[in-house]
């Protein structure tokens, strides 16, 4: 795969929404589990939370067609202080993407169908725990079980110019109404607004090194909802920035990756009214490949994250090592151990630790 191509696969793969575990690689079947526990010590209610997600999916590769499916089951617990505990399992939603290559490997066009196997209706205590799981500082891997149905397209473009890349992409989302929510009172109905996305990228060598810039920029229409026969309400999201890094750089027989990001949202709004939800979050990430056999690799890894809400702080900090294991020419396996230590801080000065730990374990099959 040339350097224009690469990164127009990386520019739709950013634009569409998708799971963590669900990169899309040609040729490949995957399965795999992650595990995360965060443990609050002074908050009055949370004590700890709990995920396992078992992942799974395939990629289908046709000359200049590629097709991927991906789902998940999920199970996350919520534990409280005074001894009761309850736990949402379920699957995700099930996304179905194509991709076609056009041209002489100048643009690639996306179509991806969210189709809501997800959890809906969901009970007051099961939106709970969903809601607990929901900031982006703890690291989930599952953060919401569903979305409803939506079709979203996509369209990049990249240039390539000496060792470099230069690629433009873009994306509309469109969402059917759904019942994420129901209570005693009735079931509460939601339908998003159209979500667009515009993306630049850039991607080439700095001497034996590669380097890799994005900057996104998402806007939204009006989310509307309503519960039982009430007159339906309107959100109007803030629009978000997404900006990225990532250093790939030779260290002797090693290789050494550095990524950074920034994630800024503006407040929404509610006829008018701010909802005062703007939100900045920043992460870094230290990864060090080094083979101690032809098959196997050590990847020890050093990682921060740091949120500032509209009152309060939080930053979350962890260290780790991988393994990626090479089981003959069609399989890989690739376990990851993580421990972090974070500190929450509300609008008040009041300030929870917290820690977290965490492990996953990728298969991967070439057919």
């Amino acid at each position: 795969m040339n350097t224009g191509r690469a990164l127009l696969t990386a520019l739709v793969i950013v634009l569409l929404p998708r799971r963590g575990s669900a990169q899309l690689q040609e040729g490949q079947v995957f399965g795999g589990v992650e595990l995360r526990t965060t443990r609050f010590d002074s908050l009055p209610l949370l004590k700890r939370l709990q995920q396992t997600v078992i992942p799974v999916g395939a990629v289908i590769s046709l000359g200049r067609l590629t097709f991927d499916v991906g789902t998940s089951w999920v199970s996350t617990t919520m534990d409280r202080h005074d001894g009761t505990s309850h736990t949402v399992d379920a699957f995700t939603d099930t996304q179905v993407r194509g991709a076609v290559v056009l041209g002489r490997d100048a643009v690639v066009a996306t179509l991806l169908v969210n189709f809501p196997t997800g959890l809906s209706r969901a009970s007051p205590k099961d939106y709970t725990v969903i809601g607990a799981i929901s900031p982006s500082l703890l690291g989930f891997p599952v953060t919401s079980y569903a979305g409803g149905f939506s079709v979203t397209s996509g369209l990049a473009g990249a240039v390539q110019s000496g060792n470099w890349s230069f690629g433009m992409a873009g994306s509309l989302r469109v969402g059917s109404e759904f019942t994420p929510y129901a209570d005693a009172d009735g079931p509460i109905t939601y339908k998003p607004g159209l979500e667009g996305r515009i993306r630049g990228g850039a991607d080439g060598l700095l001497g034996q090194s590669r380097l890799s810039l994005g900057v996104t920029y998402s806007t939204f229409g009006d989310d509307h909802f309503g519960q039982g026969g009430t007159s339906p309400g309107a959100y109007h999201p803030g629009p978000r920035w997404l900006t990225e890094a990532a250093l790939l750089a030779p260290v002797g027989g090693s290789s050494l990756t550095l990524s950074a990001w920034n994630f800024r949202r503006s407040p929404g709004d509610t006829t008018g009214v701010s909802a005062r939800n703007k939100e900045n979050i920043s992460g870094a990430e230290a990864t060090i490949s080094i083979p101690l056999a032809p098959w196997l690799a050590v990847e020890p890894l050093a990682a921060g994250r740091f949120a500032h809400p509209q009152v309060g702080s939080a930053r979350m900090l962890g260290i780790g090592t991988g393994f990626r294991i090479e089981l003959g020419n069609r399989a890989s396996f690739a376990p990851v151990i993580r421990f972090d230590r974070g500190r929450i801080e509300d609008g008040a000065g009041h300030q929870t630790d917290l820690d977290g730990l965490s492990f996953s374990a990728f298969l991967r099959i070439t057919p």
